[in-house]
């Protein structure tokens, strides 16, 4: 596709800064949906299948690790392993997985404040996602990265006292989920 310049140069700048932003997700996502060819828009539809928790199984990604796009093999293979550390971590065992971020998410882990914690792991996932994408200019990955730290404002920005206690339950219901499914996948 010729038109990644254009479409990366209208992205607006993101943070991660934890405030309410009015960014509307499903808005500049179709903006870029439009401009991009099938081949690119399926996927950002892999990406989003990922962003829904009832889709993450063993086959889900095991098709990631073979996919021949580097960010949604690179995104993944994190998200995974980010997933069997927190059940590790839960269970108060060691995993033989070596990643970089390891060490900054079992710490993270640690924090006793559940927002302080979650917002420690969204900080190490926007960096991953910074990483993945550092030598890539001009194909779809920025616009992949793009959509995947959309994702984490747009769950921040979505929270309120109700929410966040929405979240808590998500969050306890995606450990016990991630433990069973760890537990059928060994």
């Amino acid at each position: 596709m010729d038109n990644y310049p254009y479409i990366i140069a209208s992205l607006p700048d993101l943070a991660l800064d934890f405030a309410k932003h009015d960014y509307d997700y499903s808005l500049i996502r179709e903006n870029i949906f439009d401009c991009l060819d099938q081949t690119d828009r399926r996927l950002v539809e892999w990406l989003e299948t990922g962003f829904d928790e009832n889709n993450l199984n063993k086959d889900f990604y095991r098709s990631c690790a073979r996919c021949g796009n580097k960010f949604i093999r690179d995104y993944f293979a994190y998200d995974f392993a980010l997933r069997t550390e927190k059940v590790a971590y839960l269970e108060k065992r060691e995993t033989e997985q070596d990643f970089e971020e390891k060490e900054a998410l079992r710490k993270a882990f640690a924090v006793s404040n559940i927002l302080e914690r979650e917002r420690q792991i969204s900080s190490v996932t926007w960096n991953k996602i910074e990483d993945i994408v550092l030598f890539d200019l001009f194909n779809i990955n920025p616009v992949l990265a793009f959509l995947a730290k959309m994702h984490i404002i747009s769950r921040w920005s979505s929270l309120d006292k109700a929410t966040g206690e929405k979240l808590f339950a998500q969050f306890v219901e995606e450990i016990n989920n991630t433990y069973n499914k760890n537990k059928i996948n060994q």
